[in-house]
C-alpha cells in the first residue's frame, strides 16, 4: 500500500489524479490523504468524485472513502478493462481534469477504450478541451499513441451541459525527445463563443485583440450552443518539433479585446523561450513521460521555461508511485528509470 499526503507542496488535485491514474496502470493500492488540503474547499468535487468512480470501473477497484468533500480515499486496483464509460459531472467539472484520470489508464487497456464524458469544456483552473486536443494529444501521438478527440457540446461555468467523447486506443509509449524548437511553420487562433454573446461579436473581438500583437496567425470564429454564456480564444504555435500553446477564458467585465491580447502575450512569451512544451504542458506530461522510461528504460527529454510549483508536485507524486526520477538542469526536464 502506497501513502500519498495530499497536502504536499501544491497540494491540489493533480496529486489526486496523477496517483489514480499510476496505480490503476501498475495494480498498486494507494491511499490518498488530505485531499486537496490546500484548496478553499477541500475534499472531492464533482469531477474528482466521477473521475475516480470511472477510474474504479475501468480497473475493477474496491475504494473507500468516495464520496463528496472526502479527504482521504483508499483505491486498489485490478485489471484494466476496455469497453465504454460514461462520466457525467452533473455540473461544470471540467472534462479535460476528469481525462487527466482516465486516458493513461485507458492507453494501458486490453483493447480500445470510448469515454463520454459530460461537463465543461472550457472552465477555470483547466486546460479547454481544444487545448486538450491540438496540444497534448500532439505529444502523446509522438509518443506513439492514438485519441480521437470530438466535442459534441461546449459546456461553460456555471451550468457546464457540455459533452465530449473520447477514443482510446491502447499503445505503448515510447520517450519522448524534444530539446530544440526547429523552424518555425505557423499560428493559429480560434475564438469560440456562446450564441448568447454574438450580437456583440464576441469572437471576432477576441481575434482583434489577438492580432494586435500577433501578426498573420491563421484565425477562426465560431459560435456554438451552451447552456451557460461564456468564450474562450486557443492559440498553437506549430514548430518543425513542438506544439506550444495559450488559451485565455472570457471573463464578466473583461474586454474580449483584452482576452485575444492576453492570449497573444502569453504564446509570444512562451514562444521566446525557446521551450519545447509551454507553461501548462510541463506538469501534464510529466506522467507520460515516467511511464515511457519506466517501460522502456530509456529517458524522455524536453526543453522547458520555468518548473512551476504544480509541475514539481507532480514530479513527486510521479516518483513515489514509479521507479523513475526526473532531474532539471540548463531548461532540460529529463526522467529515467532508476532501477
Amino acid at each position: 500500500m502506497i501513502k500519498i499526503d495530499g497536502s504536499h507542496l501544491e497540494g491540489g488535485g493533480q496529486i489526486l489524479r496523477t496517483a489514480i491514474a499510476l496505480a490503476g496502470i501498475t495494480r498498486q493500492s494507494v491511499t490518498i490523504s488530505n485531499i486537496r488540503k490546500g484548496r478553499k474547499n477541500p475534499g472531492l468535487r464533482p469531477q474528482h468524485l466521477e473521475g475516480i468512480a470511472a477510474a474504479s470501473r475501468m480497473c475493477g477497484a474496491d475504494v473507500g472513502g468516495l464520496r463528496m468533500q472526502s479527504v482521504e480515499i483508499d483505491f486498489a486496483p485490478d485489471d484494466i478493462r476496455a469497453g465504454t464509460y460514461t462520466i457525467d459531472t452533473h455540473t461544470a467539472g471540467s472534462i479535460t481534469l476528469v481525462l487527466q484520470v482516465l486516458l493513461p489508464i485507458a492507453l494501458f487497456a486490453p483493447a480500445p477504450v470510448a469515454l463520454v464524458i459530460r461537463g465543461g469544456t472550457a472552465v477555470p483552473f483547466s486546460p479547454t478541451i481544444d487545448y486538450f486536443k491540438e496540444v497534448l494529444c500532439y505529444y502523446l501521438y509522438h509518443m506513439g499513441c492514438t485519441i480521437t478527440l470530438r466535442v459534441k457540446k461546449h459546456g461553460f461555468y456555471p451550468a457546464g451541459g457540455g459533452e465530449a467523447l473520447a477514443v482510446i486506443k491502447p499503445a505503448v509509449l515510447s520517450p519522448l525527445t524534444m530539446t530544440e524548437q526547429g523552424a518555425f511553420q505557423k499560428i493559429k487562433a480560434t475564438a469560440v463563443a456562446s450564441l448568447h454573446l454574438k450580437d456583440t461579436k464576441v469572437a471576432e473581438r477576441m481575434i482583434d485583440g489577438f492580432a494586435s500583437i500577433i501578426f498573420g496567425a491563421e484565425t477562426t470564429c465560431s459560435y456554438v450552443q451552451s447552456n451557460s454564456p461564456g468564450c474562450f480564444i486557443d492559440a498553437v504555435a506549430y514548430f518543425e518539433n513542438c506544439s506550444l500553446g495559450a488559451s485565455t477564458l472570457g471573463e464578466i467585465r473583461k474586454r474580449a479585446e483584452t482576452v485575444g491580447h492576453d492570449a497573444a502575450q502569453h504564446l509570444k512569451h512562451i514562444m521566446a523561450t525557446n521551450a519545447t512544451v509551454d507553461s501548462w504542458m510541463i506538469d501534464q506530461i510529466i506522467p507520460y513521460m515516467a511511464l515511457a522510461a519506466y517501460a522502456s528504460g530509456q529517458r524522455s527529454q524536453v526543453r522547458i521555461p520555468h518548473m512551476s510549483r504544480h509541475a514539481t508536485t507532480n514530479v513527486w507524486v510521479v516518483e513515489q508511485m514509479l521507479p523513475v526520477a526526473f532531474k532539471e538542469s540548463d531548461s532540460l526536464l529529463t526522467c529515467y528509470r532508476t532501477t
